[in-house]
């Protein structure tokens, strides 16, 4: 019995990381360079919950479930704004934001000037170019800018920085650190990009799928049923085997 219910209640919090995972995603889907959060728990839904439902019996250990969270860094599709400070990523790179907390990292190009002039992102943070802080002269507007599939931005055709884009070796590393963006891990950086296109006037839409996320949340909300109705079956059994014993 014990065992029963701590694999239930393994599975049940298993369920509960997906349903965050996916309401998560759902919250994101307009996001630009948003990534969808999955979890491994996610592969074995259909197998579980088609046991659980035909009342088959597991073996001892082999319904425990670990709900993982992982990011999905799979390339979304390219969406146009014609805007010259949109720019997105053609490629598994990021730009690279400075925070106070140390760089942080991002798919989400949807750049903007502050009132110094500085090219910063969506939460004013600044865009990293090379060379430090690409700013913009007097006199010259972001509708004058051109940037390069290099990530070279030019202002009245001249160069006034470069785009700061790197690639990890595995992005598995890297953990979500809020406001779009993600941070790596003490000791590791970023590579200069060997793969990755700078692509001005496009905005990477988010790669989550409505039509699959919701379901998915159809399924976890099945397989939710199915493990509470697994943890009444057992509580009925148990008062039935009491009360054969108290005669």
């Amino acid at each position: 019995m014990e065992a029963q219910f701590d694999t239930t209640a393994s599975s049940l919090q298993a369920i509960q990381r997906q349903y965050e995972a996916i309401a998560h995603n759902l919250a994101n889907v307009s996001t630009a360079g948003f990534k969808r959060n999955h979890t491994v728990f996610s592969q074995m839904l259909a197998a579980r919950l088609g046991d659980a439902q035909a009342g088959a019996p597991e073996a001892d250990g082999a319904a425990r479930v670990v709900g993982t969270t992982v990011i999905d860094f799979s390339q979304a599709h390219l969406v146009p704004t014609g805007r010259k400070l949109d720019v997105a990523l053609e490629g598994g790179g990021f730009f690279v934001v400075e925070t106070p907390a140390g760089p942080m990292y991002t798919r989400n190009g949807a750049f903007r000037v502050n009132a110094e002039r500085q090219v910063v992102d969506s939460a004013g943070r600044s865009v990293a170019g090379e060379g430090g802080q690409i700013t913009l002269p007097p006199a010259v507007s972001s509708e004058d800018l051109r940037i390069g599939t290099d990530g070279q931005v030019l202002a009245a055709g001249k160069s006034i920085g470069q785009l700061r884009v790197v690639e990890f070796k595995d992005v598995s590393v890297l953990r979500p650190a809020g406001e779009s963006c993600f941070q790596a891990p003490e000791g590791v950086a970023g590579e200069p990009p060997a793969n990755t296109l700078v692509r001005q006037g496009f905005q990477e839409a988010s790669n989550v799928n409505m039509v699959e996320e919701l379901v998915g949340l159809i399924t976890v909300s099945k397989l939710y049923e199915a493990n509470i109705k697994s943890i009444r079956t057992e509580d009925e059994r148990m008062k039935t085997i009491l009360q054969v014993a108290m005669g």
